[in-house]
Parts: C-alpha cells; sequence; structure tokens
C-alpha cells in the first residue's frame, strides 16, 4: 500500500487528514475518533468549528504553518 502522506494533497486538513488515516490503520493516530479536519485559513472556519461543536465532534485545525491544535467540544450544560 502506497503511504497516502507521501501523495500530494490540496491543503493542510487535507494532509492531516490522510496522516490520520494512516496512523489509524496502525492504531496509533494521534486525532481522537470522530474528528473532522478544517483549515484554519478557510472562510467561515468559525462556522464549521461552530457546527462540528453542535454534533459533538472534536477538530482538528490545520494552519498553513504546518501547527494543528485539537479543539473539543464542551459538554452541554445541565438544565
Amino acid at each position: 500500500m502506497s503511504d497516502l502522506r507521501e501523495r500530494r494533497h490540496r491543503s493542510e486538513a487535507e494532509k492531516a487528514f490522510m496522516e490520520a488515516v494512516e496512523l489509524g490503520i496502525e492504531e496509533r493516530s494521534p486525532y481522537p475518533d470522530g474528528a473532522v479536519f478544517f483549515d484554519a485559513e478557510q472562510p467561515d472556519v468559525g462556522v464549521a468549528i461552530a457546527r462540528a461543536a453542535a454534533e459533538g465532534k472534536p477538530v482538528v485545525l490545520c494552519s498553513d504553518d504546518g501547527t494543528r491544535q485539537i479543539l473539543y467540544p464542551s459538554a452541554p450544560a445541565a438544565a
């Protein structure tokens, strides 16, 4: 199988996602299950993060400089 991390990808988020797939196969992914990947510089990234949080999904925020931040949704407040 080819190493997906070495293929050309369009964005930092796509690179991180492909890395997660490769490492997940080896059960070594540093990212939480069900995480969604977004480019920090994409337009409306805040809306995408809010939508993911509302769905209870963690976010991997990927910057052009190669840094990645994992954002976890907060638990809903008790009524």
